[in-house]
């Protein structure tokens, strides 16, 4: 049940952030992407990502992302909910070509990895750097990798026994903020 204490301290993002996208000046009439990261589905992660043009070469997306089964793959099981907002600069046009980005990701997660136990929250910024193939009218493949910091809080124990009472872990580490491989439907 901790985990879903957490979630509900990140999820107040989610409007704010789906509000910005509409809200934004000349959002009515651009173009607005659905999509799913792929990679994810790898952790049992289900995604989707809302990407709305906001300039000539300006674009801010929102992502969600979630694995809230507990299922044990390789003797490692997780659980998490993630909130994945970025603004992006494309080189080219918006939804095309090269783009930067800066990346922000909040969430909270629980894992296991044989007797050893993690379950806490996390913010992380970063950039990123992708490239978004057009397939069509319509769909677009894309490519990112993103590095930054995270702010890790949380409890770390070994055995199922063993959980502390009070917060025992907290690091500033270096994380991969942004690594996929999208596919996006683009609304015209």
């Amino acid at each position: 049940m901790v985990l879903g204490i957490r979630i509900r301290k990140v999820a107040w993002l989610l409007p704010i952030m789906v509000s910005a996208l509409f809200l934004a000046p000349d959002v009515a009439a651009q173009r607005i992407a659905l999509k799913t990261n792929a990679l994810e589905y790898f952790t049992l992660s289900p995604n989707l990502t809302l990407e709305a043009r906001l300039s000539r070469r300006v674009s801010l997306q929102l992502g969600v992302a979630t694995n809230p089964l507990s299922l044990s793959v390789a003797d490692i099981k997780t659980t998490n909910f993630r909130v994945e907002p970025e603004v992006r600069y494309w080189f080219n046009r918006p939804m095309a070509r090269h783009f930067v980005a800066v990346s922000a990701t909040a969430g909270v997660c629980s894992l296991r990895f044989r007797e050893r136990y993690f379950s806490g929250d996390a913010v992380a910024m970063g950039v990123s750097y992708g490239y978004a193939l057009v397939l069509g009218s319509h769909w677009n493949m894309e490519a990112e990798i993103g590095v930054g910091f995270a702010s890790v809080r949380g409890y770390y124990y070994k055995g199922a026994d063993n959980k502390p009472v009070d917060v025992n872990y907290s690091r500033i580490l270096p994380v991969p903020v942004r690594l996929g491989l999208s596919f996006a439907y683009i609304f015209k």
